[in-house]
């Protein structure tokens, strides 16, 4: 087996950058009233970006929450990707933006430093959101007071194909 196919058989995500993505999950969660989920998808597909809205419109998530939500899509196999929104963040968010995030993440994929991509993505679009969809309680100086059930965790990194 040659380097080439030694280095693709390498897990995606390793346990421990698996932990640090679901804590990053979880941070944003903290700063928006927006929902970010993360598809780490097994199964190769020709079109990350089509993936990525099927996995979006299967996702959980109560019709009200949907417009402000964004799903960071991965094929694991083919290390392809896609950040996709729903209607109101898309309308919100400049096209440059999106530029950015993509941009950052085919560089780091480019590099095999899967993490520290969606660890970017991740905070990247938190940003964006934290600007557009702030926490109810934390505009008007509530910080800490948050109300009883808000202690939900962001999504953590789906697998799909296992």
């Amino acid at each position: 087996m040659g380097l080439w196919a030694a280095l693709r058989l390498r897990r995606f995500l390793t346990p421990m950058e698996r932990e640090q993505v679901v804590a990053a999950l979880a941070e944003a969660g903290r700063h928006t009233r927006a929902r970010i989920g993360l598809t780490v998808d097994d199964r190769a597909t020709g079109d990350p970006r089509a993936r990525a809205r099927e996995c979006f419109e299967r996702w959980s998530l109560p019709e009200s929450e949907r417009p402000t939500a964004v799903m960071v899509y991965v094929s694991a196999v083919s290390r392809s990707f896609a950040v996709v929104g729903g209607d109101e963040i898309e309308r919100v968010a400049p096209r440059a933006f999106w530029e950015v995030v993509s941009r950052d993440l085919t560089h780091h994929f480019d590099e095999q430093r899967y993490c520290d991509g969606l660890f970017k993505a991740i905070a990247q679009v938190a940003l964006q959101l934290q600007r557009h969809f702030p926490r109810l309680d934390l505009v008007g100086g509530t910080e800490g007071q948050r109300s009883r059930g808000d202690d939900r965790a962001a999504d953590g990194p789906d697998r799909e194909g296992e």
